[in-house]
């Protein structure tokens, strides 16, 4: 499509980890602002800073990372995502698993 409306923005900071998460949220106010289809903000350390994340520019989708096995972020379920207010989440470690076992 020329218009580029089949192109998604996913905005991603690794403040949170490297900085702050006061300035991890704001960055991710600040990608809403700027249009960004969807926000992420990686190593969010607690299930409560999940929760502020997601009441930033409620309307904008936020996504989650799911590192299975090991990561800041704690693994949540599906359900306890949606809960929270994201609206997608990858698993990136099982579809590694699953792509693994599949060309072997």
């Amino acid at each position: 499509n020329e218009s580029g409306s089949d192109i998604v923005i996913v905005a991603r900071t690794d403040a949170r980890q490297a900085l702050s998460l006061d300035e991890a949220l704001y960055r991710s106010r600040a990608f809403a602002d700027a249009g960004a289809d969807v926000v992420f903000i990686d190593a969010l350390a607690s299930k409560q800073e999940m929760e502020a994340f997601c009441q930033v520019s409620p309307l904008v989708p936020k996504m989650a990372n799911m590192l299975e096995g090991g990561g800041k972020t704690p693994i949540l379920t599906p359900l306890e995502l949606e809960d929270i207010g994201y609206k997608i989440v990858a698993y990136p470690l099982s579809l590694i698993g699953v792509s693994i076992r599949a060309m072997q």
